[in-house]
């Protein structure tokens, strides 16, 4: 497994009270992938967070990413388009 860190622009972040949700739905997706991971707001942009996580197949995360499923689930939480991303060399 690898760590990721993945800087996204969000619409939204989930409230305390949706992250549950958020987690069972990033299961269901991503989950074969990557476990269920962190989401850190950046303190100085509403509309940017930090999505940190163990990675088991990025490529398998990057497909599922691209599915409909995959993009209904990122649109439903306010996801617009990733910035950047970061792995950690394994």
């Amino acid at each position: 497994m690898a760590l990721m860190v993945s800087i996204a622009r969000t619409a939204d972040v989930p409230n305390p009270g949706k992250v549950q949700e958020y987690r069972e739905d990033h299961a269901r997706v991503f989950g074969t992938y990557a476990d269920l991971p962190k989401l850190l707001p950046d303190p100085n942009d509403p509309n940017q967070i930090a999505v940190v996580g163990e990675v088991h197949g990025l490529d398998g995360l990057r497909a599922a990413s691209r599915t409909p499923e995959g993009d209904a689930m990122m649109r439903k939480w306010g996801f617009i388009e990733q910035l950047s991303f970061f792995v950690e060399e394994v």
